[in-house]
């Protein structure tokens, strides 16, 4: 393959297919334009980051379903490294929105529990992710959304259905 790469640009023969037929630019487009979106969003109004409120969505599902609380769930669960998910929980937890208690089944894990003001200030934030959502895919119709949630959470799950994932994505 490079050696025909090579003989095709020896060749003059080489042009680079546009930028909008490569499919990580256009996801990184995607993704820039809504994680700026709601940050800028979230930031301005709430002070809180897209991390920060993954992790809080994570905590109360896991809270509603019965599902494990600890650490180490919630990181799996948001797909972040254990040192990243402490540094998140330090700052819910110092900002009252969070809060962790010793796991009674198990001394060294910690059960992560929201607070009212962290439900109250996710609820808010909701509303505000739906928002921003509205608005940069304003282009796209009801059915072409759910496809296209359908194949981002294919990608993000590696084709796990959501139900069957141990760490469903929040």
């Amino acid at each position: 393959m490079a050696d025909s790469a090579k003989e095709s640009v020896e060749r003059g023969e080489f042009v680079p297919r546009p930028l909008e037929e490569h499919m990580g630019w256009l996801m990184s487009r995607a993704a820039h334009a809504i994680g700026t979106a709601l940050t800028e969003s979230l930031l301005a109004s709430l002070g809180l980051n897209l991390r920060d409120y993954a992790v809080l969505i994570a905590a109360e599902r896991a809270v509603g379903a019965g599902a494990p609380r600890t650490q180490l769930a919630l990181s799996q669960a948001v797909r972040l490294d254990k040192s990243t998910m402490v540094v998140a929980l330090d700052s819910l937890e110092g900002r009252g929105l969070v809060e962790r208690k010793p796991d009674p089944g198990d001394r060294r894990a910690r059960i992560v529990e929201p607070t009212d003001a962290g439900r109250e200030l996710l609820a808010r934030a909701e509303g505000m992710v739906t928002d921003v959502e509205d608005r940069v895919l304003a282009d796209l119709d009801d059915e072409e959304r759910r496809v296209l949630r359908g194949l981002l959470r294919r990608l993000v799950t590696g084709g796990v259905p959501p139900d069957d994932d141990p760490a469903p994505c929040p």
